[in-house]
């Protein structure tokens, strides 16, 4: 590797990024260039087992500014249900949610489902989670087999590939953005573009050196988001096209009055930020996965009745939400530790996919493991509005290629993002072929 480049082939000062201060047990959280060599499982097992509730330093914070990391899957099943305890409108990331007093394109993040609590987000999530539900969502396959039957036609006709741009991301796009919230197909791209960067800048902080580039793309991309949403609003009122976004625009209250613009940007920002990574970065992860663990690759094909299976294990090795973060509203203990008021608790799901109070042999990929009560999709009020629909999708994409006997062959060097907050794979050349 080049002096003055990064894992994931960025440029960086020579020297790599500027320092932090020392963590907990030697363990730094916003080292990006560790994750992007793969979410770093041997250090938060160490964790897990020396310090499962430990005290970490914002970077650029004193020593009294910091969170508190928690690995351990049972702590963080109890933090999930106890909302009353465990807030999240402080927010949802470690960058603080904006304050109320905000510009409007802050405030559709600042509302955003990942930032409300009950009961407003009960209220919020009732509307709309019957279009998510799985009878509705299975009114969904035949498009899904549509694209996947599609896009693995373009694997085979090109036999070398880009898996993540061509296959990863191209389903969930086409799916979420295209059917499911109506956008055009040339606002695609764009779209995908949004969720990404969003995702990624949760993770940068002032001490990273790519922190100025991003809060630049990140405000100009705000901006436009915001001004899409407003757009699709006001043409959805006007002409319905059936899609969700249509729905919300047309949706009424309790009340009988139709969402307000800030209820319906604030709908449109969580709906667009959360509809493809989880996806994407499983079925990648579920193929590398398959690569390394030929045994599993085997029975997988000799019988494809276990995908169902096959698909949590995906989802429970590759977590590809590292951590959510909520904030005490009361001085409390999770273990020895004293919480107090106003501090930061990040539940990191990557460290409890691994515990191994939870999960024989956690750190072995196995399709048929059972039970798999993993926790990719969160826990409790916020479980993942989308699960059943990205289930779903990883679920087609799978079967359709086993139907077809298609190996995707990894056959160059993997690029991980440079993120703490979203594990996914965003460059993986293979080969495709058929048995």
């Amino acid at each position: 590797m080049a002096k003055g480049t990064t894992a994931a082939g960025r440029n960086m000062p020579i020297g790599g990024s500027l320092p932090v201060r020392r963590p907990h047990l030697g363990f730094n959280f916003f080292d990006l260039d560790m994750f992007a060599r793969g979410t770093p499982y041997d250090e938060l097992a160490r964790l897990r087992k020396n310090a499962p509730v430990s005290w970490q330093l914002m970077p650029e914070g004193e020593g009294t500014d910091g969170f508190w990391l928690i690995t351990k899957h049972r702590d963080i099943c109890e933090i999930e249900k106890n909302t009353t305890l465990f807030y999240s409108h402080a927010g949802s990331v470690l960058i603080d949610a904006p304050p109320a007093n905000a510009p409007p394109a802050l405030m559709m993040v600042r509302d955003g489902f990942a930032h409300l609590d009950p009961p407003r987000h009960t209220t919020c999530r009732r509307l709309i989670s019957p279009y998510f539900a799985p009878p509705t969502v299975a009114m969904l396959e035949g498009c899904i087999r549509t694209h996947t039957s599609r896009l693995l036609d373009r694997a085979m006709s090109l036999r070398h590939l880009e898996f993540v741009d061509e296959m990863a991301v191209a389903l969930p796009v086409r799916v979420v953005f295209g059917e499911v919230l109506g956008f055009h197909p040339d606002d695609l791209q764009r779209a995908a573009q949004w969720g990404s960067l969003f995702n990624r800048v949760h993770a940068v902080r002032q001490t990273d050196y790519e922190f100025d580039a991003l809060r630049v793309s990140a405000a100009v991309a705000l901006n436009q988001m915001y001004e899409y949403a407003l757009n699709s609003l006001q043409a959805r009122r006007k002409t319905p096209t059936g899609d969700i976004l249509s729905v919300l625009a047309n949706m009424r209250t309790a009340d009988g009055e139709l969402l307000t613009e800030e209820m319906f940007t604030s709908y449109f920002w969580s709906l667009v930020i959360g509809a493809f990574d989880t996806t994407a970065a499983t079925i990648a992860g579920g193929v590398l996965a398959l690569n390394q663990f030929p045994a599993e690759r085997e029975k997988l094909y000799t019988d494809p009745s276990m995908v169902t299976c096959a698909v949590e294990e995906m989802l429970r090795w590759e977590t590809p939400v590292i951590y959510f973060r909520r904030t005490a509203s009361a001085d409390t203990k999770i273990r020895d530790k004293n919480i107090r008021r106003g501090q930061r608790v990040v539940m990191c799901y990557a460290a409890a996919n691994r515990d191994e109070e939870v999960f024989t042999d956690p750190n072995v990929f196995n399709i048929v493991r059972h039970p798999n009560e993993h926790l990719a999709f969160g826990y409790g009020p916020h479980f993942c509005l989308g699960a059943s629909l990205a289930r779903l999708e990883i679920k087609i994409f799978f079967e359709e290629m086993l139907i077809r006997g298609i190996h995707f062959e990894v056959c160059g060097n993997i690029v991980r993002e440079r993120s703490n907050f979203i594990n996914r794979i965003i460059r993986m050349p293979v080969k495709a072929s058929v048995d």
